[in-house]
């Protein structure tokens, strides 16, 4: 079971990919200068029957004004939920080109209600230079722009730094980030970078986390006072100008011999065992937090619980299962919501949801389409706490480039996120585990 769980997380993955089209038709192709940089950044959208269509040569003006008119009628006509992707841009440093990291444009987080931040590595080899760089990608047309740039020396595989913040925070009045095991705060009108702590220093041998590279993450108060972070040892909080740390839940650790028959090998064999906290994140109130426990495995999707925490430490919610998979936070004007997914006993999908305010604790069946991605994560986001935004990965390529659904856990009703006319336009991030972000901009709705 536990080796087809990295099947299922691979396969979600890919059969998001293919789902998730783009479409050149719905945004105009827009170009810029990156002063910083020196090259052109372009974010645009790629229709799936673009290489079918024959068109005769036409000048660049006429192609625009074309390509606006196609986009207005289309807006006007079906505005549906998109996934938002970025064009690959170049970096140059003393007149040569970097290589970007892999993931570049899974590293980003919203700025605000219209503008995302991605921040990627950048490598120049020769010169054992490693570039961070910040990109601000603004609404509608979302084209790069870069806006802060650091470098530092590398010595190892620019693909393999380790790192406890994969993705930076965000914090009042600006971001943190990490950088060669320093944390530093950017302030955000990207001027400026202060270090706030040096995470090695802070947390010695406990900075490197050995089950698995999916969950060697933390998370910081929006003040960037305190941090949370899981361990061998355990869920620690840490304050980080005095340097105080807290256990807040033991975790079991021991290494043990790999003891292999005649012929065999081992590969992904773990030289040891673990069970504890392998996921945190605090609530938004910056108090209550809460976390995933799981095996050695957890990586491959070994979650066994999940724990909620008030900032007091009363343990005010905590589930067990063999198919445990995620949780979310969610904020509204009135109330702050903790939701938790996993397979009950019977086989049903389920979701819990917290009223972190009272302690209630409802119950719903959830879509059996967001547990398609594999586990441990959910590609869900809220939009308000009886409004999930999900990707339904069961529609058929081709037949229907809304992939994109809401689900309301009151009522149990699906509903496809399609607004006729002119619409105002929202945007959220699909969060897998501090691992991976995806951007969706959807239509606002009149719920």
């Amino acid at each position: 079971m536990k080796k087809g769980m990295i099947i299922l997380i691979i396969a979600g993955i890919l059969i998001f990919f293919l789902c998730v089209k783009p479409d050149d038709n719905s945004r105009a192709v827009s170009e810029m200068e990156n002063n910083a940089v020196g090259t052109g950044a372009v974010s645009h959208r790629q229709d799936e029957g673009a290489q079918e269509k024959k068109a005769e040569p036409k000048t660049t003006e006429e192609a625009q004004s074309e390509q606006a008119q196609q986009e207005q009628e289309e807006r006007v006509k079906r505005a549906v939920p998109e996934h938002i992707y970025f064009e690959e841009p170049v970096v140059k440093c003393n007149g040569k080109t970097g290589e970007l990291r892999y993931d570049w444009n899974y590293k980003c987080v919203q700025a605000d209600g219209d503008t995302l931040l991605v921040v990627s590595e950048c490598s120049f080899s020769e010169e054992q230079l490693q570039h961070k760089i910040f990109y601000l990608a603004k609404a509608p047309d979302f084209i790069l722009r870069e806006v802060f740039r650091k470098e530092y020396t590398i010595n190892d595989d620019p693909e393999s730094l380790e790192a406890r913040m994969r993705r930076p925070c965000s914090v009042d009045a600006g971001f943190v980030y990490e950088m060669e095991g320093v944390l530093y705060f950017l302030d955000e009108d990207f001027q400026e970078a202060s270090p706030i702590c040096d995470l090695h220093q802070l947390m010695g041998d406990l900075y490197s986390f050995s089950p698995g590279i999916l969950y060697r993450t933390c998370d910081i108060t929006a003040d960037a006072s305190r941090m949370l972070a899981c361990t061998d040892e355990g869920l620690y909080e840490y304050h980080l100008k005095s340097g105080e740390k807290t256990l807040l839940e033991p975790a079991f650790f021991e290494h043990h011999e790999i003891v292999l028959e005649e012929g065999d090998c081992a590969c992904g064999a773990r030289d040891f065992r673990f069970l504890g906290p392998v996921k945190v994140k605090y609530g938004p109130d910056g108090k209550s937090y809460a976390f995933l426990t799981g095996s050695e495995e957890a990586d491959w999707g070994d979650i066994r619980g999940v724990v909620l925490r008030t900032g007091d430490g009363e343990t005010l919610y905590q589930k067990e299962s063999d198919n445990m998979y995620d949780f979310k936070w969610v904020e509204t004007q009135d109330a702050v919501y903790f939701a938790a997914f996993y397979i009950d006993d019977d086989g049903k999908e389920i979701m819990d949801r917290v009223n972190l305010n009272t302690g209630e604790v409802m119950t719903f069946e959830a879509p059996d389409a967001i547990y398609s991605g594999g586990y441990p994560c959910c590609v869900v986001a809220f939009l308000d706490e009886d409004s999930l935004l999900y990707v339904n990965y069961h529609k058929e390529e081709g037949k229907n480039r809304n992939v994109f659904e809401i689900y309301h856990p009151s009522s149990g009703e699906r509903q496809e996120l399609e607004v006729e006319g002119e619409t105002d336009w929202g945007l959220s991030v699909f969060d897998i585990d501090g691992y991976m972000a995806w951007p969706v901009r959807y239509p606002k709705w009149e719920n």
